[in-house]
């Protein structure tokens, strides 16, 4: 029973909700004509991680009572985990009332280094969603980031005039190709790029790596065939012979004399 109510307030999905909704507030900072929501979406999103953080201590110390001395730390979240929460809560309350990114440097400063911590956060969070994770699977999440990011240059950048351009700067910067065709030309989207290319990087990393590795693994697959199919014949063969000298044996003793030899009658007596 503590171990499921623990899971229940360890669910990683408010949190990477919570800190995925503070993305266009950094970005909305730093436009021309910052909009209201963005301060709202720092408190809102750090009053989630706040009660994220909360609720998971009081259900670590809680599960702590009913678990054994050899399980008791596995219950609770490590202490600089917990510290980095706590701070980005607090860090995210502090970001909505400071000054616009584009009205003061040490305002943008403070939330670069924020949202250094966040992409840890996130991917720390992520890390147990991607393993294992099927080819499909990480096509999807590949298409999904680079679509976002695509759409977050066309939001950014006065440069990209559609979509589709943000989309083929995203894949550009997020492959680290940089045709040039298309550059990002303001203060946010450059900002942005930085990111992209730390974030998609690392997914498109994924995809070609299960790509590869299915195609390695097809050819394992036909080795290992091979070798099964040359144990059998050879397996198959042992068996023919074996088959052969039971036979052989089989034919000798049914030729043998039944008497013993004279000799050995002539010992006996």
């Amino acid at each position: 029973m503590p171990s499921r109510r623990l899971r229940f307030h360890r669910s990683p999905w408010a949190m990477l909700i919570a800190l995925v909704a503070s993305v266009p507030a950094f970005y909305d900072s730093m436009m021309p004509t910052p909009a209201t929501w963005a301060t709202w979406m720092y408190v809102i999103s750090g009053l989630v991680v706040l009660g994220w953080a909360w609720s998971s201590r009081q259900a670590s110390r809680r599960a702590s009572r009913h678990a054994s001395p050899d399980e008791s730390h596995t219950w609770g979240m490590r202490p600089a985990q917990e510290r980095l929460d706590w701070f980005l809560g607090a860090a995210l309350l502090a970001s909505a009332v400071l000054p616009q990114s584009n009205e003061s440097e040490p305002a943008l400063a403070w939330r670069l280094v924020i949202s250094v911590l966040m992409l840890y956060r996130l991917l720390k969070i992520s890390m147990p969603l991607l393993t294992e994770t099927g080819l499909a699977r990480l096509l999807l999440l590949g298409a999904a980031v680079l679509g976002l990011c695509g759409i977050g240059f066309y939001w950014l950048d006065p440069g990209v005039k559609t979509v589709n351009e943000g989309l083929w700067l995203a894949f550009s910067t997020a492959a680290t190709v940089g045709y040039g065709d298309v550059v990002p030309s303001s203060t946010a989207s450059r900002v942005f790029s930085v990111f992209v290319v730390l974030l998609g990087y690392g997914v498109l990393s994924l995809v070609t790596a299960s790509i590869a590795a299915m195609f390695v693994g097809t050819q394992e697959r036909k080795v290992e065939r091979d070798i099964l199919r040359d144990m059998h014949a050879q397996l198959r063969t042992v068996h023919e012979e074996i088959a052969a000298l039971r036979a052989e044996l089989h034919a000798a003793r049914q030729q043998a004399p039944t008497d013993p030899p004279q000799e050995d009658q002539r010992k006996r007596q």
